[in-house]
């Protein structure tokens, strides 16, 4: 590929980044003001994709394209998959908790 579809791939991948990261703001908006075990089984989810958002975007960082920093590939990706797999822990705490309102 050439250096600017490259370069405009990884543009593209910053902003998809940020999408991310405000749509797990607005679903923190969305499931404001409901309480009880429903509001918290809400909340660990949206914690879980609050994580799973952040975790694209510091990746994205870690590889030095928005000039911040830069750090080795394999380590960058470590931290990514702890953070993701961070974000999966909230995700199955809450969809368990679902299962717990079955009852």
């Amino acid at each position: 590929m050439d250096p600017q579809t490259v370069s405009t791939m990884k543009a593209t991948n910053v902003i998809l980044d940020f999408v991310l990261v405000a749509a797990s703001i607005w679903m923190v908006f969305s499931v404001r003001g409901v309480g009880g075990m429903v509001g918290r089984t809400l909340n660990l989810i949206v914690i879980g994709a609050i994580i799973l958002g952040i975790a694209h975007l510091l990746a994205e960082i870690g590889t030095g394209f928005l000039g911040l920093m830069s750090i080795d590939p394999t380590l960058n990706n470590l931290i990514h998959r702890v953070i993701v797999l961070l974000g999966f822990i909230f995700l199955i705490i809450g969809f368990r908790q679902i299962g717990e309102l079955k009852r």
